[in-house]
């Protein structure tokens, strides 16, 4: 048994408290690879804990609390990133800095494979919204060394969808503009499935790539679809995008982070959100089982 768990690759999982995380990790356990989780507390990790082989208790975003995390890892994974509107920590303080402290540690310990999770079009927007900046400097510097690299940037997940089914439940569905931007959001357990191909598959190393599920919907549908699972008569109503844009300089000064976010779903509302389809599971399913669970 000792000489079989020593032949099983070595991954860190940095992010493994989030959503997507996770499933990465219970993927990666389900494929035979030993899992190391980054995690500042362990109690976050939830059931994850007991597919986890260990938990290295470290801050991220404190280069110096790093030491010795990458040591015998042949794969680094990392989804770490924000999604709060709390004004502290900064985008740059997570998204950029914690991500390049683990990159740095991956450099010196000569680990073999990079798997990171940007967003979709972060490459296009990123010099209008600072959240996007902030990721793809990270793209940018683990493009110039030399690890090999995977890059994926996922639509919107399911736990956003989530949020958007909670709205409905509430009474009324807010889109932006139209409603007609169109996405294919996908479950985090996709995205999970579809890491562990590329780790395995040497075709697919030094990529990056838009994913998204198997549907592709616009925002409006994505609504009228949260109502058709409560059995309610869809109640839609729009928020113009300029109200964004005037709310996120109004909150600038204030709070980077709250500005940013509603920066990035102005922005976003007015572009095509769909990636490459992949995966299997379907939001109207989704949403079904959201419709049986209590409201929170």
């Amino acid at each position: 048994m000792q000489q079989r768990v020593g032949k099983r690759k070595r991954v860190l999982v940095a992010g493994a408290t989030g959503y997507l995380g996770r499933y990465v990790v219970a993927a990666l356990h389900k494929n035979g690879f030993h899992v190391r989780a980054l995690a500042r507390d362990p109690s976050r990790l939830r059931e994850a804990r007991e597919l986890c082989d260990e938990v290295f208790v470290a801050e991220a975003t404190q280069h110096s609390t790093l030491d010795g995390l990458c040591d015998g890892i042949e794969i680094v994974f990392s989804s770490i990133g924000l999604r709060s509107f709390a004004p502290r920590p900064s985008f740059w303080e997570v998204d950029y800095q914690a991500n390049m402290n683990i990159l740095s540690c991956a450099i010196s310990a000569a680990v073999r494979h990079f798997v990171f999770i940007s967003a979709l079009n972060a490459d296009r927007i990123r010099t209008k919204v600072a959240a996007a900046e902030a990721r793809e400097r990270i793209v940018d510097a683990l493009m110039a060394s030399d690890l090999t690299w995977t890059v994926l940037r996922p639509t919107g997940f399911f736990n956003d969808m989530e949020e958007l089914f909670k709205m409905a439940r509430r009474g009324v569905f807010y889109v932006i503009g139209d409603g007609a931007a169109r996405i294919n959001p996908i479950h985090g357990a996709d995205v999970a499935e579809e890491i562990v191909r590329r780790i395995r598959d040497p075709r697919t190393h030094n990529q990056a790539m838009g994913i998204g599920g198997p549907d592709v919907f616009t925002t409006r549908q994505i609504g009228e679809l949260a109502f058709e699972a409560l059995r309610r008569p869809p109640k839609i109503r729009s928020i113009p995008p300029w109200l964004l844009g005037a709310a996120s300089l109004l909150l600038a000064p204030f709070n980077a982070n709250a500005a940013t976010l509603l920066r990035a779903m102005q922005v976003i509302s007015e572009m095509d959100m769909t990636g490459t389809p992949c995966g299997r599971h379907r939001l109207r399913d989704f949403f079904l089982e959201l419709a049986f669970r209590k409201d929170e």
